[in-house]
């Protein structure tokens, strides 16, 4: 058993990744079984009152999206992730050149490790991993309405107890 509970079973379910939050459907977490719900529900309401002494946000705003290293993006990703490459670390080539000379401006400055991105104004590493908005592939759930059925194997079996007290 770990001294640390920080270095616990949460911080190994997360795994390699920085993810800082969490988010789970509540499309999924109503279509599992009541003792299922109910296990969830009582772990959820024992962390909210672990921390009610923490200040916590009003509210979050969750987005389905997809995952992408910003130098494997095309050009379109990339626009629509409001990313600007610059190939040329800031160079710009001077006015008048013709197709020739320019060919060979662009030979001569292009960076050599790969061009520089921005956003917003925040200079992105090529390796950096950035978010483009998607479509949530899991139904809303409509009030309590919307019931997906999980996977028979990863819903455990609950043991029904007779009025005898048998199994």
């Amino acid at each position: 058993m770990t001294a640390n509970p920080t270095d616990g079973p949460i911080h190994t379910w997360f795994g390699l990744s920085y993810c800082n939050y969490q988010v789970l459907h509540r499309t999924l977490m109503q279509s599992m079984p009541i003792e299922w719900q109910e296990r969830m529900v009582a772990c959820l309401e024992e962390l909210r009152e672990a921390f009610e002494h923490i200040e916590q946000p009003e509210c979050f705003e969750v987005k389905a999206a997809t995952e992408h290293i910003v130098n494997e993006m095309s050009d379109a990703e990339l626009k629509q992730a409001g990313i600007v490459a610059d190939p040329y670390r800031g160079e710009e080539p001077p006015a008048g050149l013709d197709e020739e000379d320019l060919a060979e401006w662009r030979e001569m400055y292009e960076a050599p490790e790969g061009p520089s991105y921005s956003r917003d104004g925040e200079e992105l590493d090529g390796h950096d991993r950035v978010l483009l908005p998607t479509v949530d592939p899991v139904p809303h759930y409509n009030r309590g309405r919307t019931y997906i059925a999980p996977a028979a194997a990863a819903v455990p079996a609950v043991p029904t107890t007779t009025k005898d007290g048998e199994q």
